[in-house]
């Protein structure tokens, strides 16, 4: 009983990060068939991360990724009323900020707080709030090899959907998921 559990709730997963890593074009109608305005929006710009130490987190992606700084900002002190906005705790302050960009032009933003409420543990992958980036790769294969070359912790092996995208997810240092995706090469489209 608990291995055809085990087995149902691999493919429900795997059918959903399917239908998250697949190419999709703009479709005319809203999601859930709203008939209210929506925004016009076509892609992701980038994706912000909290990071215990923002020097190793920048290394991490510069390394492992090739990622390069395209900015890094130390702010100072921000108002009270941002704070509050952002639902930030009263004693914190926003250290420094990286933004950091990927070969294919994807962009990770990276920020490193300071304050005595803080909660430096990272969430469980079940808990509200909880997030993960998922990155495409050419070769899941390599990507994998070399992740485990430099001991990164792997949460699964791959996993092939019925379609032929190939995914697994690993974990950086501080605790975050990533997600690496392999489309076939005939989901891919002509090569520019």
């Amino acid at each position: 009983m608990q291995r055809s559990t085990l087995a149902l709730f691999a493919v429900s997963v795997a059918l959903s990060a399917a239908a998250q890593a697949a190419d999709t074009t703009y479709k005319s109608e809203p999601a859930m068939n709203s008939t209210q305005p929506s925004l016009h929006v076509s892609v992701i710009d980038h994706v912000g991360m909290n990071v215990p130490d923002i020097d190793a987190a920048t290394r991490f992606f510069s390394e492992l990724m090739g990622a390069r700084v395209i900015s890094d900002t130390r702010p100072g002190n921000l108002p009270e009323q941002w704070k509050a906005q952002f639902r930030w705790h009263a004693s914190s302050e926003l250290e420094r900020f990286v933004m950091l960009q990927l070969a294919g032009g994807a962009k990770v933003e990276l920020f490193q707080y300071r304050g005595a409420e803080i909660d430096r543990v990272h969430p469980h992958g079940d808990d509200a709030g909880a997030t993960h980036v998922a990155l495409k790769t050419d070769d899941i294969d390599s990507s994998l090899t070399l992740l485990k070359s430099r001991k990164v912790t792997i949460l699964n092996e791959p996993i092939t959907n019925p379609d032929g995208i190939r995914w697994f997810y690993f974990q950086t240092p501080w605790g975050a998921q990533i997600e690496l995706v392999s489309v076939p090469t005939h989901e891919r489209g002509p090569a520019a």
